[in-house]
């Protein structure tokens, strides 16, 4: 099987959450910034809401990155425009609501950016919500294509990297592999996958090695290490590129940065919500 190509980022780096480490994860700031951290891709979290519009979000529920309470799926889409996707992150952050990814893909196409679109169904999701989960992005990328190459669909489900195959044949789709297990239950959606994203703390060169020297290997991105050094024995052994919060810092030409982690300023989020 013919792999699908993929127009791999400027400098071998993608924005992870949209470059989470500058700007409000998953948000249109976020994704506008992205050139100014010396690369041309980004990857983002998509979800549904009650009504099944497909929006960007990590969590399953506001909490944590917005104004709002409680799961997205509990929630319309037209009532996301009342909440604030941005303020939670401080240090100069704009009001906005949660984006579409209708929204998050008409400003990637007039900028110039390509996308990794890694779609989260709901927890213990059994296949029709996955297949919910494929339907909205499918409309939505059918409404607002991406040039080829410049867009690609990853998943920690089976059950929607094997939809996305099927429902959207022209792009390159693949598992995200959290764990060395994940490579056994994944097993069947890898053979055809077109890329694998690995995460850098759990899978080493070996592994990356093992999955180019197949045949008719996949790509091969990794996720989840900020280290330079870990980062260029990584594709050194064969992966295409690397999903970073901070491109910048990997580039040797940092931005400034807040000086509270992004980790802490989520937590300090839901923190004040419970305090009411």
């Amino acid at each position: 099987m013919a792999r699908r190509p993929v127009l791999l980022p400027r400098g071998r780096l993608i924005a992870h959450r949209g470059g989470g480490a500058h700007a409000p994860e998953n948000t249109l700031q976020a994704l506008a910034g992205v050139p100014m951290l010396g690369t041309d891709w980004a990857e983002v979290d998509v979800r549904l809401t009650g009504c099944g519009t497909p929006v960007l979000l990590h969590d399953p529920d506001l909490d944590a990155t917005t104004s709002g309470r409680g799961p997205l799926a509990a929630v319309a889409a037209a009532d996301l425009a009342g909440l604030d996707a941005a303020l939670w992150f401080g240090a100069g952050a704009v009001a906005e609501p949660p984006a579409t990814l209708a929204r998050a893909l008409a400003l990637a196409a007039r900028i110039g950016l390509g996308l990794n679109l890694e779609l989260k169904p709901p927890a213990e999701a059994g296949e029709d919500a996955a297949l919910g989960l494929v339907t909205a992005v499918a409309r939505a990328i059918e409404a607002a294509p991406l040039p080829p190459g410049r867009l690609v669909v990853t998943s920690t489900s089976a059950a929607v990297v094997s939809l996305a195959t099927r429902l959207l044949p022209t792009l390159p789709v693949g598992p995200v592999l959290r764990r060395p297990a994940d490579a056994a239950t994944m097993a069947g959606v890898i053979t055809t996958a077109d890329l694998v994203v690995m995460n850098a703390c759990r899978f080493g060169p070996r592994a990356i090695r093992a999955l180019r020297s197949r045949a008719d290997p996949p790509l091969v991105l990794v996720y989840g290490t900020d280290s330079r050094r870990r980062l260029r024995r990584l594709i050194r052994a064969g992966a295409a590129a690397a999903i970073v919060d901070a491109p910048d810092r990997i580039l040797g030409a940092p931005l400034p940065t807040p000086l509270l982690p992004v980790w802490l300023r989520r937590l300090r989020n839901r923190w004040r919500k419970e305090r009411g």
